[in-house]
């Protein structure tokens, strides 16, 4: 700019005006590409933030136990362990799958839907842990849909799956373990 010694003063300061207006022109806050790429994000932030609101999620409880009582071969009754923040979410009526391990690692699985859960007291010594470990005993009753092609024996263990429903996402994150 001041570096041409033949130039005249009054050309090179109208040349430094010049250019500064021409940057006052040119000055762009983001180009196109980057319009686009902010627009994505936003729109990517607002459909994460209705699905939040909106949006649904499948909810199952899978414990494990312990067959109490075969109940013939329409149902049997478990003993499981439930912490209790969760067990009022167990009501009548909900879909349930009982896992039973049979000979050789195996497991047969049974379909059917609760019809019956209970809190189990535990004895002198055992309730003392309890304030330790979150969890309490339960028995839950399982209505099975089918006959069962072989029947459980008391003792025998088993994993219960429970369908707790469908929830929103935010409901979720409002849910503190118990």
């Amino acid at each position: 700019m001041f570096n041409d010694p033949f130039g005249s003063f009054h050309d090179t300061v109208a040349e430094a005006k010049e250019e500064r207006e021409q940057l006052d022109r040119l000055l762009t806050v983001s180009t196109p590409r980057e319009r686009l790429l902010v627009g994505a994000i936003a729109l990517l932030l607002l459909g994460l933030t209705g699905w939040l609101f909106l949006g649904a999620v499948s909810r199952s409880l899978a414990v494990d136990g312990v067959v109490v009582e075969p109940g013939g071969n329409r149902s049997l009754e478990a003993l499981v362990r439930i912490a209790p923040g969760i067990a009022p979410h167990i009501k009548a009526g909900m879909p349930a799958r009982v896992e039973l391990t049979v000979a050789d690692g195996e497991a047969e699985t049974l379909a059917g839907e609760v019809t019956t859960i209970s809190a189990v007291p535990l004895p002198g010594g055992l309730a003392a842990l309890a304030g330790v470990a979150p969890v309490s005993a339960y028995r839950v009753r399982i209505a099975i849909d089918e006959n069962l092609a072989l029947a459980p024996r008391a003792g025998q263990e088993c994993r219960l799956v429970i369908e707790l429903g469908r929830q929103a996402p935010l409901a979720l994150l409002r849910m503190r373990p118990a």
